[in-house]
């Protein structure tokens, strides 16, 4: 059930304190590697349990409200990308982009990673981007530079299978861009 938004519109300033504070906290612990579950997060944030369920009532939601800047950001550069007239060019900045945001926001990285989304605003974000990302493939199959079975969720798939080897054990990929080339060489025609 998606109903929530990953950003309200409108909070009275102590709720608004109380939210920036469990989300600060929230991304200290991935910061650390850790995962912010609620409990823990209120607790460091100095708010109750049940304040921190009235903003994020489930991890989910937590961490679509820690990712939709990220996740809005790397929608804007994707349709930028999308936009340009050479498809190759607009592929490569596609899957760079992609990448360099997933590796560099952990909670972008994880929530695309999960695939699912719980707030109504994160899922409108996730449609954009796969609508974006199918019709640029539909241009690269008819050009002859992608292959005939690969789909939006497959590259975002293979995204996160590189950005899960980009960040294991806690060190970040020196150079992403060396691994967006192999996966952008490895989706085209057999």
């Amino acid at each position: 059930m998606t109903v929530a938004m990953a950003r309200p519109e409108a909070l009275r300033s102590d709720a608004q304190r109380n939210r920036t504070a469990l989300l600060d906290v929230a991304r200290t612990f991935l910061d650390r590697g850790e995962q912010p579950l609620l409990n823990a997060v209120a607790h460091e944030a100095g708010v109750g349990v049940g304040t921190a369920y009235r903003h994020f009532p489930s991890q989910q939601h937590l961490l679509e409200a820690l990712a939709i800047d990220a996740f809005e950001d790397m929608l804007d550069r994707v349709r930028d990308a999308v936009a340009l007239s050479d498809t190759g060019d607009a592929l490569r900045g596609v899957v760079t982009t992609a990448f360099r945001s997933m590796v560099q926001d952990d909670a972008l990285g994880d929530l695309l990673t999960g695939g699912g989304f719980s707030c109504a605003d994160t899922l409108a974000l996730a449609g954009d981007l796969v609508a974006s990302v199918d019709a640029l493939l539909a241009r690269g199959r008819a050009e002859g530079l992608v292959r005939a079975d690969l789909d939006a969720d497959d590259l975002r798939r293979l995204l996160c299978g590189m950005r899960t080897a980009a960040v294991a054990g806690g060190r970040r990929v020196e150079a992403p861009d060396r691994y967006a080339e192999v996966l952008l060489a490895g989706i085209g025609p057999v």
